[in-house]
């Protein structure tokens, strides 16, 4: 189940907008409906609402995705965290 809200942002989210009570978008994945979550992706309330259309648009994607490899050109920009029990999947690379 793949789930996207528009809420409240989680603390450890930060924005360049330093006004408090902004809402930004948040999307997750759980295998069964109150399962831990498998990943979650928050989007502050600065991320253009373009930007977040085409994630969400490539959640409904029919194409098939790369699981275990991010593009070498995103090391600049993302941060993977895995969580310790997460152990049985090979970890994420960024370059």
């Amino acid at each position: 189940m793949v789930g996207i809200s528009l809420k409240d942002v989680p603390v450890l989210v930060q924005d360049s907008d330093p006004r408090t009570g902004l809402l930004g978008w948040q999307a997750w994945a759980e295998p069964v409906l109150g399962d831990p979550y498998l990943w979650c992706a928050s989007f502050s309330a600065s991320v253009p609402h373009d930007l977040v259309a085409v994630f969400a648009s490539s959640l409904a994607s029919p194409h098939p995705v790369r699981r275990h490899t991010l593009p070498t050109q995103s090391g600049r920009w993302l941060t993977v965290q895995r969580s310790e029990g997460d152990r049985r999947r090979r970890p994420c690379r960024v370059d």
